[in-house]
Protein backbone atom coordinates (compact mmCIF):
# COMPACT_ATOMS: atom_id res chain seq x y z
CA UNK A 1 0.00 0.00 0.00
CA UNK A 2 1.29 3.46 -0.92
CA UNK A 3 1.70 6.35 1.50
CA UNK A 4 -1.59 7.81 2.70
CA UNK A 5 -2.11 11.22 1.13
CA UNK A 6 -3.86 14.27 2.53
CA UNK A 7 -5.86 14.37 -0.70
CA UNK A 8 -7.29 10.91 -0.04
CA UNK A 9 -8.19 11.87 3.52
CA UNK A 10 -10.01 14.95 2.25
CA UNK A 11 -11.87 12.93 -0.38
CA UNK A 12 -12.95 10.38 2.23
CA UNK A 13 -14.25 13.15 4.49
CA UNK A 14 -16.26 14.51 1.60
CA UNK A 15 -17.51 11.08 0.50
CA UNK A 16 -18.93 10.29 3.94
CA UNK A 17 -19.72 13.89 4.96
CA UNK A 18 -17.64 13.49 8.12
CA UNK A 19 -17.34 16.49 10.42
CA UNK A 20 -14.27 18.59 9.49
CA UNK A 21 -13.42 18.96 13.19
CA UNK A 22 -11.69 15.57 12.92
CA UNK A 23 -9.51 16.47 9.92
CA UNK A 24 -6.51 17.81 11.81
CA UNK A 25 -6.51 14.74 14.06
CA UNK A 26 -6.55 12.56 10.93
CA UNK A 27 -3.62 14.45 9.39
CA UNK A 28 -1.56 13.95 12.57
CA UNK A 29 -2.15 10.21 12.60
CA UNK A 30 -1.40 9.87 8.89
CA UNK A 31 1.86 11.76 9.39
CA UNK A 32 2.91 9.31 12.11
CA UNK A 33 2.09 6.34 9.89
CA UNK A 34 3.90 7.74 6.84
CA UNK A 35 7.00 8.64 8.88
CA UNK A 36 7.44 5.13 10.30
CA UNK A 37 8.18 2.03 8.29
CA UNK A 38 6.95 -0.12 11.19
CA UNK A 39 3.61 1.68 11.42
CA UNK A 40 3.21 1.83 7.63
CA UNK A 41 3.80 -1.92 7.32
CA UNK A 42 1.35 -2.61 10.15
CA UNK A 43 -1.33 -0.48 8.49
CA UNK A 44 -0.67 -2.16 5.16
CA UNK A 45 -1.15 -5.62 6.67
CA UNK A 46 -4.40 -4.66 8.39
CA UNK A 47 -5.62 -2.95 5.20
CA UNK A 48 -5.10 -6.22 3.33
CA UNK A 49 -7.06 -8.15 5.96
CA UNK A 50 -9.91 -5.65 5.98
CA UNK A 51 -10.36 -4.97 2.30
CA UNK A 52 -8.55 -7.53 0.14
CA UNK A 53 -8.44 -10.93 1.85
CA UNK A 54 -11.26 -13.47 2.17
CA UNK A 55 -13.99 -11.71 4.11
CA UNK A 56 -14.54 -14.70 6.39
CA UNK A 57 -11.07 -14.20 7.87
CA UNK A 58 -12.28 -11.01 9.54
CA UNK A 59 -13.89 -13.14 12.23
CA UNK A 60 -10.56 -13.58 14.00
CA UNK A 61 -10.22 -9.81 14.47
CA UNK A 62 -13.41 -9.37 16.51
CA UNK A 63 -11.79 -10.74 19.65
CA UNK A 64 -8.91 -8.23 19.53
CA UNK A 65 -9.48 -5.12 21.66
CA UNK A 66 -5.92 -3.77 21.97
CA UNK A 67 -4.91 -1.72 18.93
CA UNK A 68 -1.22 -2.23 19.60
CA UNK A 69 -1.78 -5.98 19.31
CA UNK A 70 -3.50 -5.58 15.95
CA UNK A 71 -1.14 -2.93 14.57
CA UNK A 72 2.14 -2.12 16.39
CA UNK A 73 3.31 -0.91 19.76
CA UNK A 74 3.12 2.88 20.16
CA UNK A 75 0.81 3.48 17.23
CA UNK A 76 -1.62 6.40 17.42
CA UNK A 77 -5.02 5.07 18.63
CA UNK A 78 -6.67 7.14 15.89
CA UNK A 79 -5.36 4.57 13.41
CA UNK A 80 -8.70 2.75 13.42
CA UNK A 81 -10.35 5.90 12.11
CA UNK A 82 -7.73 6.14 9.38
CA UNK A 83 -8.43 2.54 8.35
CA UNK A 84 -12.06 3.50 7.80
CA UNK A 85 -11.11 6.53 5.70
CA UNK A 86 -8.71 4.70 3.41
CA UNK A 87 -11.40 2.17 2.53
CA UNK A 88 -13.55 4.79 0.81
CA UNK A 89 -12.27 4.04 -2.72
CA UNK A 90 -13.22 0.38 -2.38
CA UNK A 91 -16.60 1.40 -1.00
CA UNK A 92 -17.22 3.74 -3.95
CA UNK A 93 -16.27 0.99 -6.40
CA UNK A 94 -18.56 -1.54 -4.70
CA UNK A 95 -21.48 0.85 -4.62
CA UNK A 96 -21.06 1.67 -8.31
CA UNK A 97 -20.50 -1.95 -9.34
CA UNK A 98 -23.66 -3.18 -7.65
CA UNK A 99 -25.83 -0.31 -8.86
CA UNK A 100 -27.47 0.24 -5.50
CA UNK A 101 -30.50 2.48 -5.28
CA UNK A 102 -30.36 5.91 -3.68
CA UNK A 103 -31.76 4.63 -0.38
CA UNK A 104 -28.95 2.09 -0.02
CA UNK A 105 -26.31 4.64 -1.03
CA UNK A 106 -27.47 7.06 1.65
CA UNK A 107 -27.70 4.33 4.31
CA UNK A 108 -24.21 2.98 3.57
CA UNK A 109 -22.49 6.34 3.78
CA UNK A 110 -24.44 7.27 6.90
CA UNK A 111 -23.43 4.09 8.73
CA UNK A 112 -19.73 4.42 7.89
CA UNK A 113 -19.85 8.05 9.04
CA UNK A 114 -21.37 6.83 12.33
CA UNK A 115 -18.63 4.22 12.74
CA UNK A 116 -16.04 6.96 12.31
CA UNK A 117 -17.64 9.53 14.61
CA UNK A 118 -19.71 7.81 17.30
CA UNK A 119 -16.94 6.70 19.68
CA UNK A 120 -15.23 10.07 19.31
CA UNK A 121 -18.36 12.04 20.15
CA UNK A 122 -20.43 9.86 22.48
CA UNK A 123 -17.63 8.14 24.40
CA UNK A 124 -14.93 10.76 23.84
CA UNK A 125 -12.39 8.07 22.91
CA UNK A 126 -9.11 9.03 21.24
CA UNK A 127 -9.91 6.78 18.30
CA UNK A 128 -12.77 4.39 17.57
CA UNK A 129 -12.79 0.83 18.85
CA UNK A 130 -11.62 -2.00 16.62
CA UNK A 131 -15.21 -3.23 16.55
CA UNK A 132 -16.35 0.04 14.96
CA UNK A 133 -13.60 -0.21 12.35
CA UNK A 134 -14.72 -3.75 11.52
CA UNK A 135 -18.37 -2.76 11.39
CA UNK A 136 -17.53 -0.06 8.85
CA UNK A 137 -15.73 -2.71 6.80
CA UNK A 138 -18.97 -4.70 6.49
CA UNK A 139 -20.56 -1.76 4.73
CA UNK A 140 -17.48 -0.88 2.70
CA UNK A 141 -17.28 -4.41 1.34
CA UNK A 142 -21.04 -4.43 0.76
CA UNK A 143 -21.76 -7.37 3.03
CA UNK A 144 -24.72 -5.60 4.63
CA UNK A 145 -27.74 -3.77 3.27
CA UNK A 146 -30.19 -1.66 5.25
CA UNK A 147 -33.93 -1.63 4.69
CA UNK A 148 -35.96 0.51 7.04
CA UNK A 149 -35.37 -0.35 10.69
CA UNK A 150 -33.16 -3.43 10.15
CA UNK A 151 -29.96 -4.45 8.42
CA UNK A 152 -29.34 -7.69 6.52
CA UNK A 153 -26.10 -9.58 6.04
CA UNK A 154 -25.45 -12.46 3.66
CA UNK A 155 -23.98 -15.19 5.83
CA UNK A 156 -22.92 -18.79 5.30
CA UNK A 157 -23.28 -21.60 7.85
CA UNK A 158 -22.21 -25.12 6.85
CA UNK A 159 -22.16 -24.06 3.18
CA UNK A 160 -25.77 -22.88 3.48
CA UNK A 161 -26.45 -19.20 2.67
CA UNK A 162 -28.71 -17.44 5.13
CA UNK A 163 -29.63 -13.86 5.95
CA UNK A 164 -28.45 -12.56 9.30
CA UNK A 165 -30.54 -9.73 10.74
CA UNK A 166 -28.84 -6.86 12.57
CA UNK A 167 -30.55 -4.18 14.67
CA UNK A 168 -28.76 -0.82 14.37
CA UNK A 169 -28.82 1.59 17.27
CA UNK A 170 -30.90 4.71 16.96
CA UNK A 171 -34.67 4.83 16.93
CA UNK A 172 -36.70 2.53 19.16
CA UNK A 173 -37.38 -1.03 18.03
CA UNK A 174 -40.92 -0.35 16.80
CA UNK A 175 -42.40 -3.77 16.03
CA UNK A 176 -44.45 -2.43 13.11
CA UNK A 177 -41.34 -0.97 11.49
CA UNK A 178 -39.53 -4.27 12.09
CA UNK A 179 -42.24 -6.25 10.30
CA UNK A 180 -42.33 -3.73 7.46
CA UNK A 181 -38.55 -3.98 7.05
CA UNK A 182 -38.54 -7.78 6.92
CA UNK A 183 -41.29 -7.76 4.30
CA UNK A 184 -39.69 -5.03 2.17
CA UNK A 185 -36.15 -6.45 2.38
CA UNK A 186 -36.87 -9.51 0.25
CA UNK A 187 -36.60 -7.54 -3.00
CA UNK A 188 -33.21 -6.00 -2.19
CA UNK A 189 -31.91 -9.31 -0.83
CA UNK A 190 -32.84 -10.97 -4.11
CA UNK A 191 -31.38 -8.19 -6.28
CA UNK A 192 -28.16 -7.55 -4.34
CA UNK A 193 -27.37 -10.89 -2.70
CA UNK A 194 -29.11 -13.13 -5.25
CA UNK A 195 -30.95 -15.04 -2.52
CA UNK A 196 -34.59 -16.14 -2.59
CA UNK A 197 -36.71 -17.84 0.08
CA UNK A 198 -33.76 -18.24 2.43
CA UNK A 199 -33.66 -18.63 6.19
CA UNK A 200 -33.40 -15.52 8.35
CA UNK A 201 -31.67 -15.55 11.71
CA UNK A 202 -30.67 -13.02 14.36
CA UNK A 203 -28.18 -13.25 17.21
CA UNK A 204 -28.57 -10.46 19.74
CA UNK A 205 -28.89 -9.49 23.38
CA UNK A 206 -32.28 -8.09 22.34
CA UNK A 207 -33.40 -11.70 21.84
CA UNK A 208 -32.13 -12.83 25.25
CA UNK A 209 -34.55 -15.36 26.73
CA UNK A 210 -33.73 -13.96 30.16
CA UNK A 211 -34.75 -10.42 29.17
CA UNK A 212 -37.85 -11.82 27.44
CA UNK A 213 -38.96 -13.39 30.73
CA UNK A 214 -38.60 -10.07 32.60
CA UNK A 215 -40.17 -7.44 30.32
CA UNK A 216 -43.84 -6.64 29.83
CA UNK A 217 -45.64 -8.45 26.99
CA UNK A 218 -46.67 -5.14 25.45
CA UNK A 219 -43.11 -3.91 24.96
CA UNK A 220 -41.44 -3.89 21.55
CA UNK A 221 -38.56 -6.00 22.81
CA UNK A 222 -40.98 -8.74 23.91
CA UNK A 223 -42.84 -8.63 20.59
CA UNK A 224 -39.57 -8.73 18.64
CA UNK A 225 -38.55 -11.91 20.47
CA UNK A 226 -41.90 -13.49 19.53
CA UNK A 227 -41.01 -13.28 15.83
CA UNK A 228 -38.27 -15.90 16.31
CA UNK A 229 -37.60 -19.39 17.58
CA UNK A 230 -34.89 -18.61 20.14
CA UNK A 231 -32.22 -20.59 21.94
CA UNK A 232 -29.52 -19.43 24.36
CA UNK A 233 -26.10 -18.47 23.06
CA UNK A 234 -23.04 -17.24 24.94
CA UNK A 235 -23.01 -14.87 27.88
CA UNK A 236 -24.01 -11.39 26.73
CA UNK A 237 -23.31 -9.39 29.88
CA UNK A 238 -20.71 -7.36 28.03
CA UNK A 239 -23.15 -6.50 25.25
CA UNK A 240 -25.77 -5.41 27.76
CA UNK A 241 -23.32 -3.10 29.53
CA UNK A 242 -22.32 -1.66 26.16
CA UNK A 243 -25.74 -1.14 24.58
CA UNK A 244 -28.01 -0.64 27.59
CA UNK A 245 -25.66 1.30 29.88
CA UNK A 246 -23.07 2.68 27.39
CA UNK A 247 -20.10 1.34 29.34
CA UNK A 248 -17.56 -1.42 28.77
CA UNK A 249 -16.92 -2.42 32.38
CA UNK A 250 -18.74 -2.34 35.70
CA UNK A 251 -17.34 -3.63 38.98
CA UNK A 252 -20.33 -2.48 41.03
CA UNK A 253 -23.77 -3.03 39.49
CA UNK A 254 -25.38 -0.75 42.07
CA UNK A 255 -23.77 2.17 40.23
CA UNK A 256 -25.54 1.43 36.94
CA UNK A 257 -28.04 4.00 35.66
CA UNK A 258 -31.80 3.56 36.07
CA UNK A 259 -33.08 6.05 33.50
CA UNK A 260 -35.25 3.55 31.61
CA UNK A 261 -37.49 0.69 32.63
CA UNK A 262 -35.17 -1.74 30.85
CA UNK A 263 -32.15 -0.43 32.75
CA UNK A 264 -34.03 -0.86 36.03
CA UNK A 265 -35.14 -4.42 35.24
CA UNK A 266 -31.70 -5.57 34.09
CA UNK A 267 -29.88 -3.84 36.95
CA UNK A 268 -32.09 -5.58 39.51
CA UNK A 269 -31.35 -8.95 37.94
CA UNK A 270 -27.60 -8.29 37.72
CA UNK A 271 -27.50 -7.30 41.39
CA UNK A 272 -29.25 -10.57 42.19
CA UNK A 273 -26.39 -12.31 40.32
CA UNK A 274 -28.59 -13.15 37.36
CA UNK A 275 -27.01 -14.07 34.03
CA UNK A 276 -28.01 -13.02 30.54
CA UNK A 277 -27.29 -14.95 27.33
CA UNK A 278 -27.45 -13.97 23.70
CA UNK A 279 -30.60 -15.06 21.96
CA UNK A 280 -29.97 -17.00 18.75
CA UNK A 281 -33.19 -16.77 16.80
CA UNK A 282 -34.55 -18.19 13.56
CA UNK A 283 -37.38 -16.17 12.03
CA UNK A 284 -40.69 -18.01 12.27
Amino acid sequence: MQMISTEDINKAFSFYNISPEFKERSYQCVQQINDSKIFANAVSKVYKKLYLDDFNELKELWDIENKEVLFASGIDPFVTNIMILIGYKIHAQNLDKNKLGEQQLVAHKKRVKECFEKDLIQREYNGVRISQMLWATYFIRLKIIEVGRLQYEKFVIDDKPIIKIHIPEGSKLDINLVKKSIKSAKKDIANIFGLHNCEYMCESWLLSNQIHSLVDKETNIYKFHELFWVKDGQDCGKDILNFVYKTNHCSNYSMLEENTSLQKIIKKELMAKGKFYLGIGVLK
